[in-house]
């Protein structure tokens, strides 16, 4: 049995949650309809998760896990990449499991390489929307979630029903660069922005769609 310091620290996403609750929650995204409340609700739900389960990371916490996901729009910031998943036979965000690791934007960008074989990604800073993270900036600080979701994966073969605690981040990435579908995949395609409605009805999904228009016209006013 591994101790609570083995599976990692957690007060690390701890302290970048309440900033995304605080800076950009009841700031950025305040005026989205039907977003904010929802937002809320699962702060609240996974910051409890995150404290009363050591093993929040693993997968082998069967009544749910923190996973990762990323947000990946283009150079110009008119498309998204989805994927379309292989068990779910849905169009999302990419993303997945976190294993054990407790920083979980590492986790996102690991997945988002994975899925898309793309080498060229890198964080946005919301908080200083449209400029990225360099490298040595994140060594010194977490980025920044863009969206979080908490959602019930169905009961598969010998794993039970549990739910999916999701934090997710912003990427950018070059479209002209070769993707790659992944083993977990049907398909993985660059969509319009305004087309997203076209492949999916996910409200989370659709949700992080109009966070990113948020972002653009305040880039406008600006």
């Amino acid at each position: 049995m591994l101790s609570s310091r083995n599976y990692g620290n957690r007060n690390l996403i701890l302290e970048t949650l309440s900033i995304y609750k605080d800076k950009v929650l009841n700031n950025l995204f305040k005026d989205i309809p039907d977003s904010y409340c929802d937002q809320l609700k699962s702060f609240d739900q996974i910051c409890g998760f995150i404290q009363d389960n050591s093993n929040c990371f693993m997968r082998e916490n069967l009544f749910g896990h923190v996973t990762s996901s990323a947000f990946v729009v283009n150079s110009n910031f008119t498309q998204i990449l989805f994927t379309y998943h292989a068990k779910l036979k849905k169009w999302l965000q990419l993303g997945g499991h976190c294993d054990g690791e407790h920083l979980i934007h590492n986790s996102a960008m690991r997945e988002a390489i994975e899925e898309s074989g793309l080498k060229n990604l890198n964080f946005i800073n919301i908080l200083e929307f449209p400029n990225i993270y360099n490298y040595n900036e994140i060594n010194k600080n977490t980025p920044i979630p863009f969206d979080l979701d908490i959602h019930l994966i169905p009961e598969r073969n010998h794993e039970p029903a549990h739910f999916h605690y999701d934090i997710r981040y912003l990427l950018i990435a070059d479209e002209k660069e070769n993707i790659v579908i992944s083993e977990e995949s049907l398909d993985l395609k660059w969509i319009s922005m305004q087309e997203a409605h076209l492949y999916t009805n996910e409200s989370s999904t659709l949700r992080q769609v109009e966070k990113f228009k948020s972002l653009l016209k305040s880039l406008n006013k600006n």
